[in-house]
Order: structure tokens, then sequence, then C-alpha cells
């Protein structure tokens, strides 16, 4: 049995009220427990949340019931020890369930509810294809050496995955178009079909990859029912699009944003579908970890909300976005980077473009800052290594104690090109998203950014495979 960790929230995302022609209730009895609190939770997303609390008396006895019906989506019903077991809700909000606690899905009973009957049928047909799998898998690896039972061993696991398909193909077509069959249609892959080759291809298998790769690429989503927003409290959107676009798509915004786009477009037949597509993938790539992808960010915002796409986004919302294009926009990988014109320790002033040099490392920071501490001696190191190879580095001191700015590199010795800007004439807090320090870019000859905010290791290793 699952244990879940359950989250007290309101979801701000979909609120506000909506009317419906009948309640839900839900009679529940439970063998072996009494006089406890047990939970009513749905799916959302990735995340779990409670919709409903109830107190079974001393029977076992107790009713989830509310004014307005619920929306459709699968619900758990979590027990004490926050173990749970799955229930469909669709249309019909008004039956009766009895089960034990010691084993809620092998002895679960429906009254008044036909699909649960099918949805609990299925779970416990995938737990034990699962189990036997499992012990397959062990005996595999056990018997990795010996080919006469790792080919017995194969066969057992394709008559298990013919089992499931076989099933999945009863349940399909004994119930066309129910939420069941969705559901099941949204966890299937999509079969990929043999491509013939020509003769004179050198590198078949290669080509039968890449056929296969776009294939799967071009038909990911094609088994899922958009127009249905049930969906949404499942697991099912949610894991498919994070499976798709963070482990099956080349994480390149070249790659991403022309699939985005496609995808935010098929959910678009159903309004809460698309919002929770387009919330999901402008918050997924405003927070993405891999440099670069800040770009798609960006393309989504524009493209989208400051669109007037996002009718469910506040001005105070767009307002923001805007301010944070506004400072991504101009720093985004292979732009040129911006000019700053800067005063030296001289008083003379210098341009950043005017730096002649193949590669620019252009620097951020303070004396002060701990991290600083750390990484302006591990950059100067660098510098060193490769100062003599065409490498250059502009450091930007972003206070305005001049006195603290030529003690530091002074007695530091950093003689790179060092500068500072007391009035912020050259916006370069605006230009260069300068929120913290340190912060490190680094340039091509032609003043384009090629990475940015990165470590000085990863200064380093660019470097090295650059230059030789």
């Amino acid at each position: 049995m699952k244990k879940i960790y359950l989250m007290l929230a309101l979801l701000s995302l979909f609120s506000g009220s909506i009317v419906f022609s009948q309640a839900y209730k839900i009679n529940i009895k439970i063998n072996e427990l009494s006089d406890t609190s047990i939970y009513l939770a749905y799916h959302f997303g990735g995340k779990k949340f409670v919709q409903d609390t109830l107190h079974l008396d001393t029977q076992g006895f107790g009713s989830f019931e509310g004014d307005e019906k619920l929306p459709g989506g699968i619900y758990l019903i979590v027990l004490p020890d926050m173990t749970f077991f799955e229930i469909l809700l669709t249309d019909n909000q008004k039956f009766s369930i009895e089960t034990s606690a010691n084993n809620p899905l092998k002895n679960v009973r429906f009254q008044n509810s036909p699909e649960n009957v099918i949805f609990i049928n299925y779970q416990r047909f995938m737990t034990d294809m699962q189990s036997r799998s499992q012990w397959i898998q062990q005996r595999l690896r056990v018997n990795s050496e010996n080919k006469d039972s790792l080919l017995i061993l194969q066969g057992y696991l394709k008559n298990l995955d013919k089992q499931v398909k076989e099933y999945w193909n009863t349940i399909l077509t004994e119930n066309r178009d129910s939420f069941i069959s969705n559901i099941i249609r949204g966890m299937m892959n999509v079969i990929i079909p043999e491509f013939e080759i020509p003769p004179h291809v050198v590198n078949k298998d290669s080509l039968r990859w890449v056929l296969g790769y776009n294939y799967n690429r071009d038909h990911f989503f094609d088994n899922i029912n958009f127009a249905d927003e049930r969906l949404l409290r499942t697991p099912i959107i949610h894991n498919r699009l994070e499976h798709f676009f963070t482990r099956m798509l080349v994480q390149r915004p070249d790659s991403i944003i022309p699939q985005a786009v496609r995808v935010i477009e098929l959910s678009r037949v159903n309004p809460k579908v698309y919002q929770y597509v387009l919330v999901y993938l402008l918050n997924h790539y405003e927070t993405s970890q891999i440099m670069g992808l800040d770009e798609v960010f960006v393309y989504l915002a524009e493209r989208y909300y400051l669109s007037g796409q996002a009718h469910w986004a506040s001005q105070d919302l767009l307002d923001k976005l805007s301010s944070r294009v506004e400072r991504i926009k101009p720093n985004l990988i292979g732009r040129v980077a911006k000019d700053l014109r800067m005063q030296t320790q001289k008083g003379e002033f210098i341009n950043l473009h005017q730096i002649k040099a193949d590669f620019i490392i252009l620097y951020f920071y303070e004396p002060g800052c701990g991290h600083c501490k750390i990484v302006t001696p591990q950059l100067w190191e660098i510098y060193e290594q490769f100062r003599d190879k065409s490498v250059e580095v502009f450091a930007v001191y972003i206070l305005n104690d001049r006195n603290e700015w030529i003690e530091f590199t002074s007695s530091n010795n950093y003689d790179w090109i060092n500068v500072y800007d007391p009035t912020n004439a050259s916006f370069f807090r605006h230009f260069y998203d300068i929120y913290s320090t340190p912060v490190i870019y680094l340039l091509d000859r032609d003043k384009k950014i090629i990475a940015k905010r990165i470590s000085a290791e990863t200064v380093e290793n660019i470097l090295k495979e650059n230059i030789r």
C-alpha cells in the first residue's frame, strides 16, 4: 500500500464556485476502523490535496457529502495511517463503498458505481501484473549469465505485456467514451511503426532511431483527451508533460519552443486544461536550472501572457512578468551582450565592446560578499592560466565605494580590466539581471553570450574545450 504526505491547501489556480445540479454523497464503511477520521483527497498536477474529512462512527460508517458536486477525477480514500486506495468520481457521485483497513484495495466493494467496479478491477489486475514483472526482473538479474534462462524469462515478460495490452483493449472496447477509457488511453505509449529504410543507407540503425524519435515526439500526446478536464485531477497530464519536456526533448530552446506551442494549442479545446498546461510550462521554464532555457520562459510569457491570451492572469501578475521578461531578454544565450561603458580606476572610460579577445569573462562582484571571496580568487587563477591565450576579464565592482574597490584590487594584484559605474549610468543591473553576486557571463569574440550565471569551474572547462 502507498503512503502519502497530505497537504491541506487551497488550490488557487482553479478556485471559484461552480454550481452543479446535485450534491455528492459517498457512503463508506471500513471494517476494522471505528471512531476515527479518514480523508477524501484528489490528485492535481504532481501533488495530492485534501478535499473532505470524515469521522467514522463506532461501526466504521460515515458519509462524505456536500452541497455541490465535485470535479471529476481520481480521488483517494485516505486512512488514518496515510495508506489509501483510489476511486473515480464522474457524473454519478452518490454511491457506497465497503472495505477493510488491512487490505482496502483487495477487499473494496462498490454499490451503484459500475465504473468504479471496472476501475478497481483494473487496479487489482495491474498490481498483480507489476508483482509478476518484478519477480521476472529479479530472476533476470540472477540469471544474467544463463542465455537459456534469459530467453525463457524474456518470453514471460513479453507475455505479461501482451496480457496488459489485451486487458486495456477490452476495457476500451467495452467502455467507449468513458472516463476510465480516457485514463487508460492517457497512459498508453504511442506505437512506433516499422520504417522502411532504403537499401543504400549506410547507418540504418541511426536513421531508424531518428525516425522513431521524431514519430514519438510528434505523436506523444495523441492518446491524451485534452477536452476531458477530469484528467487534471489524475497524475496523467502532469506526468506526460513532465516526461516529454524534461526527459524526452533535447534541452535546447529551438527544440522545446515549437513543441511547447504545439501542446498548448492542443490543450485549447478545454479552457481549464489550457490554463493548466500553460501555467505548468511557464513555471517550469521560469525556474529551470538548465542554462539557456529561460528563453522558453520569455517566449511563452510574450506569446501568451503579455499578448492577452491568459485570461486568468491578474494585472499585477502581468506587470511582474513584463518586468521579468525585460530583465532576462537582453541577456539570453546567443544574444550580443549589451555594451557597458564604465569607469576604470584611473578615471578613464572603457566600453565592453571595445575589448579585443576571443573570450571575455564578464564578472560582477563585490568584495565583501561571502561567495565572492571564494569565486574571485578562483577566477583569477583561471585568468592567469589563459590570459596569454586571448582571454580577458571585465571585472565589474557593483558598489560605489571607490576606496574599498581600489584597496581590494591592489592588495590582491588583480590587474585584469577593473571597472565600476557609481551612478548606474549603464543600467548594468537591468541589462544583466544582477540582483545578487557573484555573477559570471562568458562572451565570445563577437560579444555574443555563450554562457551565463556559471561557476568559475564551468568557465575553466569551457575555455579548456575551446582553446588549444
